[in-house]
């Protein structure tokens, strides 16, 4: 096999016709032969043409290295067979410096799936931005906080909301700020923080976005679920032998009103207090969901037929209508009729005027929103605050508990249930799955 070479034939020919030129033409004017100059200088002529043929052929290659690694091309590949080209040589060594500009690219870009993946994996929003309010890169923590598919710049952000788009733009380096706003799913409550970054030339802000909420309902139900336990076990082990003997003293003890009637209040009240730690349990105590496909029409239907609504008072509005959700269909039953059961609780009053409506659809980021609303009045501040709170009721047979599992069953789901509307004519609460 020939090996690859430089074509130091041409230029090494090239350089003997200068050479030969030069001395020729001195000696042709030394010696007033100003005819041998009609051949040497021709001969210079050509020979200095092919040398700058040669060094703009090099300068021409190497320039369109630069040209197709600034356009991200590295499809090219020089010819480098001697039997093809005098350039061998020349050629390899390029196409040498094109492999390992190739292969640095590679690993930035290998670098940079690293760091989207780390992005990604992060339990919070994070977006990078630019000064001017270009976004570089979120992950889907943060464009599912807001509602988008895509988020390249922070101005798409402005139809949700002006304060959000303008406390990313203000926001600096070790700043932390709290941003609120409402949309479609309920009053949202953000926290931002902020850090400089240097990129090459450009000069980034990485803001990470905490939903405020979502942490607080975490840690909420965390809480009641550790407290509610710990209820259970203390209540339990202390009514257990209280209620035990107190029926065997009802039953063997002798014909004394008295003690008769202390027995059966202590009786009463273990049983009173059993029934309360049985409602802690259905808190704590949720089965594993066992999920499986079922359609959203045909449980909104069920819900609606377990609570007697006639249909001029209920509305269903499924889009598509044949939306399917995979769940837990027992469980999501029971938030469903809850749900139902409230708003026709809260309505009763208005008799045939009542309007209870059932509505759902597919968001941006293909999560599935049911809303639940009446036309009732509307729920009271300091009541609205609590309402998800365990054992907290206004109702006097009420056992507080309703909201709170229907709350951790969507939760045990990967979904979310807030109080979405809540003014005059207009209750609403709306579940989102994902």
């Amino acid at each position: 096999m020939k090996k690859r070479k430089i074509p130091y034939n041409l230029i090494i020919f090239d350089i003997v016709l200068i050479v030969a030129a030069s001395a020729v033409t001195t000696a042709a004017l030394l010696l007033s032969k100003h005819s041998i100059l009609i051949v040497a200088v021709p001969m210079f002529a050509y020979s200095i043409l092919s040398l700058f043929n040669i060094y703009q052929d090099i300068i021409r290659r190497i320039s369109f290295i630069f040209n197709a690694v600034k356009n991200d091309d590295y499809s090219f590949r020089f010819a480098d067979t001697p039997a093809v080209t005098d350039f061998a040589l020349v050629n390899y060594s390029l196409n040498r410096i094109k492999e390992v500009l190739d292969s640095a690219k590679l690993q930035i870009r290998e670098k940079e799936k690293y760091f989207e993946l780390i992005m990604e994996c992060a339990n919070i929003g994070i977006i990078t931005v630019m000064k001017n309010g270009a976004v570089v890169q979120a992950n889907s923590k943060a464009t599912n906080l807001f509602g988008l598919i895509r988020l390249s710049h922070v101005n798409q952000l402005r139809p949700i909301s002006e304060t959000l788009a303008d406390a990313l733009m203000r926001i600096r380096n070790g700043e932390q700020t709290l941003v609120r706003y409402v949309n479609e799913t309920g009053e949202m409550s953000l926290s931002l923080n902020c850090s400089d970054l240097k990129l090459g030339e450009r000069d980034l802000r990485v803001i990470t976005i905490g939903d405020v909420n979502n942490e607080l309902n975490d840690k909420e139900i965390e809480s009641w679920d550790k407290l509610t336990r710990i209820l259970t076990h203390e209540i339990m082990n202390s009514l257990a032998p209280i209620t035990s003997i107190s029926h065997t003293l009802l039953t063997a003890a002798p014909d004394s009103e008295e003690m008769h009637s202390g027995l059966q209040t202590i009786h009463d009240t273990s049983k009173r207090l059993l029934s309360f730690v049985d409602s802690f349990r259905q808190v704590t105590r949720l089965p594993t969901p066992q999920k499986a496909p079922f359609y959203l029409l045909e449980l909104v239907n069920e819900a609606a037929s377990l609570n007697d609504l006639h249909d001029e008072q209920f509305e269903t509005d499924i889009e598509p209508v044949d939306t399917m959700l995979y769940a837990d269909r027992m469980l999501m039953s029971q938030v469903m009729v809850n749900l139902i059961k409230n708003a026709r609780e809260a309505t009763a009053q208005l008799g045939t005027a009542r309007r209870i409506r059932v509505r759902s659809f597919i968001d941006e980021n293909e999560r599935v929103n049911i809303e639940v609303s009446d036309n009732g009045a509307p729920i009271p501040p300091e009541i609205a605050e609590n309402i998800f709170t365990p054992f907290f009721s206004t109702k006097k047979e009420g056992s507080g508990i309703g909201l709170a599992v229907s709350r951790q069953i969507v939760h045990m789901h990967g979904g979310t249930l807030r109080l979405t509307h809540n003014r005059a004519g207009r209750v609403a609460f709306t579940i989102v799955l994902d």
